[in-house]
C-alpha cells in the first residue's frame, strides 16, 4: 500500500508538466509537418516513400566504383551523379547543392580527369573522375524526467535537460577508390563526443565492406541499432553496462546466404572511456565479431505492415592487456538519473564478453531479447563473472511493422503509414506501445557493484520519420550496491527531431 501511494504521488506531481510538454510538442510538430510537406503520401505511394526514406537515411553509396543515389529530392534541386561518362565527353567541374525541409543540406561535386582506368581487374579503383557527394544533417533531443525513490538512493533530481545534439555529415566519394564516409559530432551534457568518424570501402573481394575510423563495434543488438530506432529512450541496463562503446578500429562486414545472414569482424583500440553509455576500459586491445541470420524470412518490401521474420544473432568481445582497467556501470534506463550500479575500476589482464540476441516480428507486433555475460580475468581478485538479460515487446497501434536492414542485421527506420497532419491524406503518424523488463548483476567475489531490476513501459508517437515524442513510466529496484539501495519510480518523456 505504501508503494502504491508513492507511485500515485509521483504521477500527480509530474502529470501537469508532462501534459504541457506533450501539447507544446504536438503543436510544434504540426506546424513543422505542415511546413515540410503539408500532407502524407497516399496509400499507393507508401512503398516508394519508404524506399526513398531508407535511401535518405543511408545517404549516397558507392556501387561498382561510382556514386549512386547522390541526389536532392527537394523542390529546388534534383541532380543525379551518374556513372562515368564516355571518353571524349567534355571534361569540367560540376556541382550541385540544395536544402530540403527534413533532410538537411545535400551536395555533390565532380571533376573528370585526363586519365582512363585500365585496371578492370581491380573494380574498386577509379581514376577517371573525382567525386564528392553527401548530406549534412543533425539531431536534437530534449528529455524531462521526474523521480520518486525509497531507501538510500540519492542524486535523483527532477528536471529537463538536453539529451543529445548532433551534427552529421555522410555520403560517398571517389578519390582513386570509391568510399563511403560518415562523421557524427555530438554534444551531451558536460562533454562533446565523436560517436562516428569513419570511411568505408565497399566491394572488397572476400571481405565485403571494410571500414576504418571510429564507430560502434558489432556487439549488442540494442546498442548497434540507432537510438532513434529503438522503442525506448535508452537501451536496456545490461547493454548500457557491458556492451562496448564507440571506439577507433578497423572492421569488415558482409552478407551471405542471399542476404539472409551477416557477419562482422574487427580489431579495436579500447584506449579510453566516453560516449553515452557502454563499458569503460583502458589500455586494452579488442577483437570483436558478430554473426546474424534470418531463420524466418518473410519480409515484404511492398507491404511492410505484413512483415514476418525471426532474427537470431551472436557476438563476442575479446579483450587483451598486460595491465588494463575495466569498469561496468549503468543508469536505471534514464539518462537524467545517476549511475546506480557500478563495479568501479577493476585491474584486469583480459576479458571475454558474449551476447545472444533474438528479434521476432509479425506484422505490428515485435518481441526482442538479449542475454549478455562477461568474464574478467583480474590481476588480484581472480575470475569475476557479470551478466544481464532483457526482454521487450512492442505493438504499433497504427498498423506499421518494424523494418529490417539486411546489410547490417538490425532493425531499420520506421516510416509511418501516414504522417501526422490535417490534410485529406494525412493521419496521426505512428503510435507504438512497448514494455521491457531487464536484470543486471554487477556483483561477484570482492566486487559488489550491485544488482538492478527494471520494468519500463513506453508510449511513442512518431509524427513522421523525423519527428517523435516518447513517454515512459517505469519502476526499478537496486540491491547490493555500495552507492545506495532501494526502489524508484520513473516518469520521463523525450521530444526529438532528426534532419538526415
Amino acid at each position: 500500500m505504501a508503494r502504491m501511494k508513492l507511485v500515485a504521488r509521483a504521477l500527480r506531481r509530474r502529470a501537469r508538466t508532462a501534459l504541457a510538454f506533450w501539447l507544446a510538442f504536438a503543436l510544434a510538430g504540426t506546424a513543422l509537418a505542415q511546413a515540410g510537406d503539408g500532407k502524407a503520401p497516399s496509400p499507393p505511394a507508401i512503398a516508394a516513400s519508404a524506399a526513398e526514406q531508407a535511401e535518405r537515411i543511408e545517404g549516397p553509396k558507392i556501387e561498382g566504383g561510382h556514386i549512386e543515389g547522390a541526389k536532392v529530392k527537394g523542390e529546388k534541386v534534383e541532380t543525379q551523379v551518374t556513372p562515368n561518362v564516355p571518353a571524349g565527353e567534355e571534361q569540367g567541374f560540376k556541382w550541385t547543392y540544395g536544402w530540403e525541409m527534413w533532410h538537411g543540406l545535400d551536395f555533390s561535386a565532380s571533376q573528370r580527369t585526363v586519365f582512363e582506368s585500365t585496371l578492370s581487374a581491380v573494380p574498386i579503383l577509379n581514376f577517371q573522375e573525382v567525386k564528392l557527394a553527401g548530406s549534412i544533417g543533425g539531431r536534437l533531443e530534449v528529455d524531462g524526467a521526474g523521480y520518486a525513490t525509497q531507501g538510500s538512493l540519492t542524486g535523483f533530481d527532477d528536471g529537463f535537460d538536453l539529451r543529445r545534439a548532433r551534427l552529421t555529415a555522410k555520403g560517398a566519394s571517389i578519390f582513386g577508390v570509391g568510399f563511403n564516409y560518415r562523421v557524427d559530432l555530438g554534444y551531451v551534457p558536460g562533454s562533446f563526443t565523436v560517436t562516428q568518424a569513419y570511411i568505408g570501402i565497399p566491394g572488397v573481394r572476400y571481405l565485403g565492406t571494410v571500414e576504418f575510423g571510429q564507430f560502434t563495434p558489432p556487439v549488442g543488438l540494442q546498442v548497434l541499432t540507432s537510438s532513434w530506432d529503438i522503442p525506448f529512450m535508452e537501451p536496456a541496463a545490461p547493454l548500457q553496462a557491458m556492451a562496448p562503446p564507440s571506439q577507433p578500429g578497423v572492421q569488415a562486414y558482409s552478407t551471405f546466404l542471399d542476404k539472409r545472414a551477416t557477419w562482422a569482424l574487427g580489431a579495436y583500440a579500447g584506449i579510453g572511456r566516453g560516449g553515452d553509455y557502454g563499458s569503460g576500459s583502458k589500455s586494452f586491445a579488442n577483437i570483436m565479431g558478430r554473426t546474424t541470420g534470418l531463420v524466418v524470412d518473410d519480409i515484404s518490401e511492398g507491404h511492410p505492415s505484413a512483415n514476418r521474420y525471426l532474427h537470431l544473432g551472436l557476438s563476442t568481445n575479446l579483450q587483451f592487456s598486460s595491465g588494463g582497467e575495466i569498469r561496468y556501470r549503468s543508469r536505471p534506463e534514464s539518462y537524467l538519473a545517476p549511475y546506480v550500479i557500478d563495479t568501479g575500476d577493476i585491474d584486469a589482464s583480459g576479458a571475454a564478453t558474449f551476447d545472444a540476441e533474438l528479434l521476432w516480428v509479425k506484422g505490428p507486433f515485435s518481441a526482442q531479447g538479449e542475454l549478455i555475460w562477461s568474464r574478467i580475468e583480474t590481476t588480484s581478485a581472480g575470475i569475476l563473472d557479470f551478466g544481464g538479460v532483457y526482454a521487450l515487446a512492442s505493438w504499433y497501434l497504427t498498423g506499421e511493422s518494424r523494418p529490417y536492414e539486411r546489410d547490417r542485421g538490425e532493425p531499420g527506420r520506421l516510416i509511418p503509414l501516414r504522417n501526422f497532419g490535417f490534410g485529406p491524406d494525412a493521419g496521426w503518424g505512428a503510435l507504438e506501445a512497448a514494455a521491457r523488463v531487464s536484470y543486471t548483476n554487477l556483483s561477484d567475489g570482492t566486487v559488489q557493484g550491485g544488482k538492478l531490476t527494471m520494468l519500463m513501459t513506453s508510449l511513442n508517437w512518431y509524427l513522421r520519420p523525423e519527428l517523435k515524442c516518447m513517454f515512459e513510466l517505469g519502476t526499478g529496484r537496486v540491491s547490493g550496491a555500495a552507492s545506495g539501495n532501494g526502489r524508484m519510480v520513473i516518469g520521463q518523456l523525450r521530444m526529438g527531431v532528426y534532419f538526415y
